[in-house]
């Protein structure tokens, strides 16, 4: 054999080398980031109940606990208690928001309390509920894949002025 023949076979050889090692190199940190992604979707995410009331309504509202856990893809029941302060019958309407607002793309509520009007007796209390579901997807996106914190604001304002100034 020749020497320029063995200088090919030895390039040759090195560069299969080169090849293999880089497609099994490929094919491990694929699987290994494959692995990771699964994991994250199962870490859960803490949100943050935030509640609100507008001053012109005599309401006291807030969440039976201020801080949850949950996993993509878990559905989740949230209890508020509500109670009417004023010794007159009173309704109030709610809305919300998310932060990170990109978070909101992934919240999908099953049943809401908000923007239903509520009404109490005077000095009545009750139990809202708000049932969602964190979509899987929410781990995927660039956007939202690292977020571990989320806070949801719910506000309750008096009926009355929002349908005044709504129209």
């Amino acid at each position: 054999m020749t020497i320029e023949k063995k200088k090919f076979s030895i390039s040759l050889l090195v560069l299969i080398f080169f090849l293999i090692f880089g497609l099994l190199s490929y094919v491990a940190i694929n699987k290994f980031q494959k692995e990771k992604d699964a994991a994250k979707a199962l870490e859960p995410i803490t949100i943050n109940l935030l509640t609100n009331v507008h001053p012109d309504l005599p309401w006291n509202f807030k969440p039976l606990e201020p801080k949850i856990s949950v996993r993509p893809g878990e559905v989740i029941t949230i209890e508020y208690i509500v109670e009417n302060l004023e010794d007159n019958k009173t309704t109030g309407i709610a809305t919300f928001a998310y932060f990170p607002n990109q978070f909101g793309n992934y919240i999908n509520k099953i049943n809401c309390f908000c923007y239903d009007a509520k009404t109490l007796k005077p000095k009545q209390k009750d139990k809202y509920t708000v049932v969602f579901l964190i979509d899987p997807k929410v781990t995927k996106d660039s956007k939202t894949k690292n977020v571990k914190e989320v806070t949801i604001q719910f506000t309750f304002f008096d009926y009355k002025e929002y349908k005044e100034n709504k129209s």
